[in-house]
């Protein structure tokens, strides 16, 4: 009986720390992504509302970290100008695994696809 409390025990703390591993990367990435965003948005002269930034963190917390991640590298490229032929793929592995329709991006329309 001991050996099997133990052996839930320490699957408990193990997955307790796994999951708070992820959840605090996901929180950095997204804390990153949005800075990112904000200086973006400053150097075109416009200027995202206390409601948009709070907006958009709610949004992207609605995906998983590797999404995150996905959105991140594509952001990177597109305010880095980097040229069309590096920015395609990974547009069409945004629209493949549907980023774009899990997390309301409205407000970054401008900075993330120029419209």
């Amino acid at each position: 009986m001991k050996k099997a409390l133990i052996a839930v025990f320490s699957i408990s703390i193990t997955a307790g720390t796994l999951y708070l591993t992820y959840s605090q990367l996901k929180d950095y990435l997204i804390k990153k992504l949005v800075k990112s965003w904000i200086e973006e948005t400053k150097k075109q002269k416009k200027e995202l509302s206390e409601e948009q930034i709070k907006q958009l963190k709610e949004e992207l917390d609605k995906l998983y970290l590797w999404e995150v991640k996905q959105l991140a590298s594509y952001s990177e490229k597109v305010i880095q100008r980097a040229p069309e032929k590096e920015i395609s793929p990974l547009i069409a592995k945004l629209k493949e695994k549907k980023i774009l329709e899990k997390a309301d991006l409205k407000a970054m329309d401008t900075i993330l696809f120029g419209t």
